[in-house]
């Protein structure tokens, strides 16, 4: 029906919410319009420096397990328990690139430059990476909070708003989005870039942040696709609807050749860039791609049937292999991360009913299917799903899905987020401590 398919088209904005705030001051939507992601933002960024100092008085840690040729130097006791904990593992990597760039031969090319380059800026003003670092990623991570409650709000209403922001907050890798990671950079600039195409047609805007992400993660040059969709959908669908007991004909969006240009070329310019400085300084324009499969990464190509038949395999042998008594130091991913890709699976199926139903729009979708697989065609030799937890933290429309069910089932509501706060600050605790999480 004609009126199903505009259920999910841009809803028509009054002429003073032009991006980013209308009429309204900055300060008047900080106070108001954000109040509720940010409150969220303090409370979970404050309860993890909490936890971060007591994992470190109530629990044995490791002796450094990170494989980066760097680590901060001169951090006590305390300043470890604070600042140091966010540069565990890749973190110290991402702030080892901030610091001496890329080299041939020393495995950096798969951290993408954005996140480094804005920690480098940083650190000239600070004059310390490590501060630079947790700076960056707080903000980031704040952003996205209230990109994704405007998203979800905008969507199915701010009751959705407030659950789906509170779900990100409380899943079990959530941490990662305030460590020396790109995980909350990338996770804003693509909620942005949905945001500005989807609420405001706002081309322009969606191609730069498109762009930006494809210099932050290898995922984000893939966004172009469910965003082209959405623009297939804005420009070809004749918007009709049903509303107050009649048909009401909704004005489709002119086509402007300049933001559709912008839109398409902005991000292949971006990832142009990054590819002709892996040619001229790498020696390979795809140094990134082919690094991978070495000692250090130890990745190599698959397709996802076969890593997911890998991963159950590895789950169901160790599973059934269990020692009798818990050792002193047990270290499994095989048994945590396919718990997180069944997790993702549940959702996309959620996600896909509620896109036939109409009250989801299809990008989300069409994102979700690529953020959810493509780790799959990438894996690692003996953990087919490594750091899968982490990479779960990207697929943004199962927090937007399962808001709206949490709406409708209170008991799975608060099944989540105690479950998921539960296994959560266990598995910050072992990565504060140097246990490999994900």
């Amino acid at each position: 029906m004609r009126d199903n398919l505009e259920k999910i088209a841009p809803k028509p904005e009054p002429a003073a919410s032009s991006w980013p705030g209308g009429n309204f001051s900055l300060a008047r939507r900080l106070l108001t319009g954000w109040q509720e992601p940010l409150g969220l933002f303090v409370g979970w960024r404050v309860g993890l420096g909490v936890l971060a100092f007591l994992a470190g008085i109530l629990m044995p840690g490791l002796p450094r397990g990170g494989t980066a040729p760097y680590t901060p130097a001169g951090l006590g006791p305390l300043a470890e328990r604070f600042w140091g904990v966010w540069s565990h593992w890749d973190g110290e990597w991402f702030l080892y690139v901030a610091q001496v760039g890329y080299r041939p031969g020393d495995f950096t090319s798969p951290f993408f430059p954005l996140y480094p380059v804005l920690v480098r800026i940083l650190a000239a003003v600070l004059g310390n990476y490590l501060w630079a670092g947790v700076i960056i990623s707080a903000l980031a991570a704040a952003a996205a909070f209230v990109l994704l409650y405007l998203l979800a709000g905008y969507e199915m209403g701010q009751p959705a708003g407030k659950r789906a922001a509170l779900y990100l907050a409380v899943f079990p890798t959530s941490f990662f989005l305030a460590a020396c990671y790109s995980e909350s950079l990338f996770l804003a600039l693509t909620l942005g870039a949905f945001l500005a195409a989807r609420k405001y047609s706002n081309w322009w805007l969606a191609g730069l942040l498109v762009g930006l992400a494809a210099i932050t993660r290898n995922l984000g040059i893939l966004v172009l696709a469910p965003l082209g969709w959405e623009w297939l959908v804005q420009h070809r669908v004749d918007l009709v609807t049903f509303s107050g007991g009649g048909w009401r004909r909704i004005k489709r969006p002119d086509f402007q050749l300049l933001p559709t240009l912008a839109f398409g070329l902005l991000p292949v310019a971006f990832l142009g860039s990054w590819l002709l400085f892996n040619a001229v300084a790498l020696a390979d324009p795809l140094n990134f791609m082919s690094v991978q499969n070495n000692p250090v990464w130890n990745r190599h190509s698959s397709w996802p049937w076969q890593t997911v038949a890998r991963a159950f395999e590895l789950f169901m042998t160790n599973l059934t292999t269990l020692p009798a008594s818990v050792p002193a130091y047990r270290e499994d991913p095989n048994l945590l991360d396919l718990l997180f890709w069944l997790f993702l699976a549940v959702s996309f199926v959620i996600a896909a009913f509620q896109v036939w139903k109409k009250r989801l729009a299809g990008a989300y979708l069409i994102y979700f299917a690529i953020a959810w697989l493509l780790p799959l065609f990438s894996p690692a030799a003996k953990e087919p799903l490594l750091s899968y937890p982490r990479f779960a933290l990207l697929v943004f429309p199962a927090f937007i899905a399962l808001a709206r069910l949490g709406e409708r089932w209170p008991l799975l509501h608060y099944i989540y987020l105690i479950g998921a706060a539960l296994l959560g600050g266990l598995l910050f605790a072992r990565f504060a401590n140097w246990y490999w999480v994900a």
